[in-house]
């Protein structure tokens, strides 16, 4: 199970930073504004601007996602795989969520990342050890 202080990092619009890979092993990494839980272990990302994202996704699905809170030093990182949608349940709430605070504009889709470990990246000691493995 995620532990919440993991959780609350990564959801509304706290900034958090997603990179991806193509399919030559080629890095890209871009800060995500717009990310909510679905469940126990997914996360949908909403997509206004991907490019490099967005085709790194649907060519290898890998994905690793990173959010740091200045506030209390906490630093977390999440492994997993992803999926790009442009309709279904995921995109609905992703859309409906920004319909509330932005009601003329929409996604082109949805990342849906699905967490398959969580690392403690804060400095210390603890730093770089898998929290949970799921």
């Amino acid at each position: 199970m995620i532990p919440q202080e993991v959780k609350s990092l990564f959801d509304g619009s706290q900034v958090c930073w997603m990179a991806t890979a193509d399919a030559s092993g080629a890095p890209n990494v871009a800060p995500m504004r717009n990310v909510w839980w679905s469940g126990e272990r997914n996360l949908v990302i909403g997509d206004m601007f991907m490019k490099a994202t967005a085709t790194n996704v649907q060519s290898t699905g890998q994905v690793c996602l990173a959010a740091y809170d200045p506030e209390t030093g906490r630093s977390w990182k999440m492994t997993g795989t992803a999926t790009y949608e442009t309709e279904g349940p995921n995109y609905d709430m992703a859309q409906a969520e920004l319909q509330k605070k932005k009601p003329d504009k929409r996604f082109k889709g949805v990342v849906v990342f699905t967490v398959h470990a969580v690392y403690d990246q804060a400095p210390g000691q603890n730093a770089g050890n898998l929290v949970v493995k799921l």
